[in-house]
């Protein structure tokens, strides 16, 4: 059996876990606003711009091993 390098693998599913966490953020943003909560959706915010901060930072690494030929199959598994 051939798998991805556990690095890169995890690479991966890390980016889908982020991404997925800020499409619910979403949701809690107009939860927080339709409560009048203010302070709430202010921290919703927040914790998007840093979720989409790591986001672009996880994909630029794995385009950059991609570009590299290093984003490849363990052979050794």
């Amino acid at each position: 059996m051939v798998m991805v390098h556990n690095c890169n693998y995890d690479k991966v599913n890390l980016l889908a876990s982020i991404r997925a966490i800020a499409w619910r953020l979403e949701q809690y943003k107009k939860d927080a606003k339709d409560a009048s909560h203010p302070l709430c959706e202010k921290m919703y915010v927040e914790l998007g711009a840093d979720l989409e901060k790591y986001s672009q930072k996880l994909e630029a690494a794995i385009t950059g091993l991609a570009k590299e030929g290093k984003f490849t199959f363990c052979k050794k598994c």
